[in-house]
């Protein structure tokens, strides 16, 4: 070529992109619940189970991933349509767990003041199918799926919903706000931490305790936590990021409401204060309410008082939500 040797110029190869070493847990991050949809097929009335003050109460079962997810509805009596509060219960011991257990005081204060209701039994729970709940997703996953089910029910009012969570419903509702834009407004009571690692942290001393074997110890604790848990948080400390919900926050729309007593013998002021602060820092809209001497579920009074304060809350957000 014009008496030139011609010579061959080959590109160096592009580096390969480091493999997800837990791509497999990927689903349970919170990208992983952004990216999916939620909400096939509708709640089933299975039966009433009776007629209070005010409102009637059904057992009421709908799809979550290809399980059947049983549930408490509450319709206020009259034609509606009426504003809709999901309630998330707190933990219990799955073989004493009843439909109802944890939600329902709020529930039935909630609808006998005109909102209808629904409170999730989650996988695994009373009548609902059994399944593993990795990470502890699952349950924000029934959780999710219910929201547009909810919202298409014939005596809902159009337009957003609200929701409540105590203890392990608290940390269900901050990580559903993180995922679905549906939520108007949010109150967040005792709750569990939003810190998925501190988490599971918490769960392996309870089972510890349980089991009767002393702090730091492992061996032996067999339960749900090794099941729920498949790989530790300091084997994976990025995946643990990604699974919590406080990086996250920047992606919450609705306004938020957290209660804590002062003598809570479960939950710590840092679970919510963690949630409270990062809120804040989020520049999101966001109520604090302390209740000194109050242990991890409201007595008296101050029951009273947060049972007032939740309910003016959801009217006066819901009544904005639904005209937007």
């Amino acid at each position: 070529m014009n008496g030139a040797s011609a010579r061959l110029v080959t590109a160096s190869p592009a580096p390969s992109a480091t493999p997800d070493p837990w791509a497999a847990y990927a689903p349970y991050t919170i990208a992983g619940l952004r990216a999916r949809s939620y909400g096939q097929g509708q709640i089933e009335i299975v039966r009433e189970i009776e007629r209070a003050a005010g409102f009637t109460r059904y057992l009421v079962a709908y799809p979550s991933d290809g399980l059947r997810i049983t549930g408490m509805l509450n319709v206020p009596a009259g034609s509606g349509p009426f504003p809709v509060v999901i309630l998330n219960h707190g933990y219990y011991p799955l073989d004493v767990y009843q439909t109802g257990n944890g939600s329902k005081l709020a529930a039935d204060y909630l609808a006998s003041r005109g909102f209808l209701t629904i409170s999730p039994d989650f996988r695994s729970h009373a009548g609902s199918d059994d399944a593993p709940n990795l990470f502890r997703a699952g349950h924000v996953i029934d959780t999710l799926n219910l929201i547009p089910l909810a919202q298409k029910l014939p005596q809902a009012r159009p337009g957003k919903l609200g929701m409540w969570g105590h203890s392990n419903g608290g940390a269900i509702t901050a990580k559903a706000i993180v995922v679905s834009d549906q939520v108007a407004a949010a109150v967040i009571y005792s709750p569990a931490s939003s810190n998925i690692a501190e988490d599971y942290q918490f769960r392996v001393e309870r089972s510890r305790a349980r089991a009767g074997q002393p702090p730091g110890r492992r061996t032996g604790v067999i339960d749900r936590v090794d099941v729920e848990f498949p790989v530790a948080p300091d084997a994976a400390p990025d995946l643990y990021q990604r699974l919590s919900p406080l990086p996250y926050l920047a992606f919450v729309s609705a306004t938020v409401q957290i209660h804590w007593g002062s003598a809570d013998e479960t939950v710590p002021y840092k679970w919510p204060g963690d949630l409270l602060d990062g809120l804040r820092a989020a520049g999101k809209p966001v109520e604090y309410f302390e209740y000194p001497g109050q242990p991890h579920s409201f007595t008296g009074a101050a029951n009273q008082l947060y049972l007032r304060r939740i309910a003016e809350f959801f009217g006066a957000q819901l009544a904005v939500a639904g005209q937007s």
